[in-house]
């Protein structure tokens, strides 16, 4: 327990003094120093593709989930002039994420996540000017840290309130459109709702880059982010399936990019203490950064002691 209680101080630590460095540092670089998914799968229960209620496990649970993830074409560049296309920096991506998580009071939770791509193909920067190095086809993603909160004192309440934060190392590839150039801070507010078979939530968040990264323009720096999901699941009366719909939308500070997607999916409740989450998405945002055409995913989790 008092490891678990020290890990949790120097996060809480590394999370407040995140923020001060926000916009002190400008990578002006033609490195694709830029984590394409915006939507990350959250450690713990209670989630629903991206999003998640504020659940936490009991003390001395463990949560493990696996994601795979195959996405189209989440970045395109486009020609100044006529908006034709100049480049698909990456064309398809297959990618893998193990997120575990361990209840340490009826209120917390800590969690880590930690993403890999396993294929991916693409252009990266070649036929404009920047650079003909080729994509690499695997790559590391940024580890993240995650602490979630529930605010209330009853875990079975209609209506729940938690807190989500995060910190995204800048473990990953940069050079590959894999990772981030700094740290990347996060807050996320929680709210959810049950009745009878339906459960839904809303999350609203903020995410600070320590290091901004122009790609091309200045007036598109990506930096500081506001993020917000919005989900549904209704499960059925008959069988141990749940039907899911949920919607997440990223807003760039005014100059950044601003993607959102939508996804559908069922989850099967295969055993007591495990399920398997299966959906489809689509960016509805063409032309963003991190607005694929399509995305198939597939989540297996499971939770003990």
């Amino acid at each position: 327990m008092r490891a678990w209680l020290a890990a949790l101080a120097v996060f809480v630590v590394c999370i407040l003094a995140g923020p001060t460095k926000a916009r002190a540092q400008v990578s002006n670089i033609a490195t694709p120093a830029i984590g394409l998914d915006r939507f990350w799968l959250e450690p713990g229960p209670g989630g629903f593709l991206a999003g998640t209620d504020a659940s936490v496990l009991e003390p001395g649970s463990m949560h493990v989930a696996l994601m795979a993830s195959l996405m189209s074409r989440p970045i395109v560049l486009t020609q100044l002039q006529g908006g034709e296309e100049a480049s698909v920096p990456v064309r398809l991506r297959l990618g893998y994420e193990l997120a575990v998580a361990r209840g340490i009071t009826r209120r917390l939770q800590l969690g880590l996540a930690v993403p890999v791509i396993a294929a991916q193909d693409g252009d990266r920067l070649q036929g404009i000017d920047l650079s003909e190095k080729s994509l690499d086809p695997v790559a590391m993603g940024d580890v993240r840290l995650h602490a979630k909160f529930r605010l209330q004192e009853q875990p079975d309440a209609k209506l729940g309130y938690g807190l989500v934060m995060n910190l995204r190392l800048p473990t990953g590839n940069e050079n590959h459109f894999a990772g981030e150039a700094g740290l990347v801070v996060g807050w996320s507010l929680l709210a959810d709702y049950r009745w009878r078979n339906l459960r839904m939530a809303a999350n609203l968040g903020l995410r600070l880059r320590t290091k901004e990264v122009i790609l091309l323009s200045p007036a598109r720096a990506h930096a500081n982010e506001l993020l917000a999901t919005v989900a549904a699941e209704y499960r059925l009366p008959t069988v141990p399936v749940g039907a899911v719909l949920e919607y997440a939308k990223v807003r760039g500070d005014g100059r950044g990019p601003s993607p959102a997607e939508l996804r559908a999916g069922l989850i099967a409740y295969v055993l007591p203490r495990a399920t398997l989450k299966v959906a489809t998405a689509r960016g509805t945002t063409p032309g963003e950064v991190g607005s694929p055409a399509w995305r198939v995913m597939m989540v297996f989790a499971y939770e003990g002691r």
